[in-house]
């Protein structure tokens, strides 16, 4: 059955939209160095332009997958928790982001069941914690003006960095998609909504807050 890569004409008139399909979504994460970085769990990427989530999802499953192979299974579900934490992704169109999202989402899930034998219960918190990094981390936004499109507010991220000497926590430092290109955003409000390497880069030049310690299978309760 063949792929489709356009939900309409009038949509890739308005917007240019036109999906990669998957065999070259495979084909592009098996190029040098971006394989290799896939298969590691705490290597950040961002895709611009999401759609409904090919590249997100393939990333998701490769970094699962590396979970499972490299981790003992007492750690699978922290690890599983920080390679979601690793992928990021902006989208413009709305209904496109809730199916990215939801694509994620689903994914994890599935994997879960798997790798445990049990479906993962919405009470659990790593179901509420999968969930919550998702939503932030898969935001809507304008790549182009590093802004939302109906607010016109700055798309906001969120770095999930592990704290030293403390394997299960992470620290959430909140930044401006716009800092990453050096932009100057002092005075401008900022909201919350949620390449490769995206952070390691650049923490030493962004106007990062930090926003407190947890533990990563209790991310959820820093709420939005």
């Amino acid at each position: 059955m063949n792929e489709k890569i356009i939900k309409s004409k009038q949509r890739v008139q308005k917007h240019g939209e036109v999906f990669t399909p998957s065999w070259m979504v495979q084909k592009m994460l098996d190029t040098p160095g971006i394989k290799e970085a896939t298969e590691d769990i705490y290597k950040t990427f961002l895709e611009p332009s999401a759609g409904d989530g090919n590249f997100l999802e393939a990333i998701l499953e490769r970094k699962l997958s590396a979970v499972t192979k490299n981790y003992d299974k007492r750690n699978w579900k922290t690890k599983s928790l920080f390679a979601l934490s690793s992928i990021y992704g902006i989208e413009f169109l709305e209904d496109n982001l809730e199916v990215a999202r939801s694509r994620m989402f689903l994914h994890y899930l599935d994997w879960y069941e798997d790798s445990f034998g049990e479906r993962l219960s919405s009470k659990i918190d790593i179901y509420k914690s999968a969930h919550y990094l998702i939503k932030k981390n898969v935001v809507r936004g304008n790549t182009l003006t590093k802004r939302h499109p109906d607010s016109n507010e700055l798309i906001m991220f969120s770095e999930w960095k592990r704290v030293k000497g403390h394997p299960s926590l992470v620290e959430e430092k909140r930044f401006a998609f716009a800092e990453l290109f050096g932009e100057n955003i002092d005075g401008e409000e900022r909201v919350v909504e949620g390449q490769l390497s995206l952070f390691e880069d650049f923490d030493e030049d962004l106007n990062i807050g930090k926003i407190g310690q947890v533990a990563i299978q209790k991310v959820f309760t820093l709420g939005e």
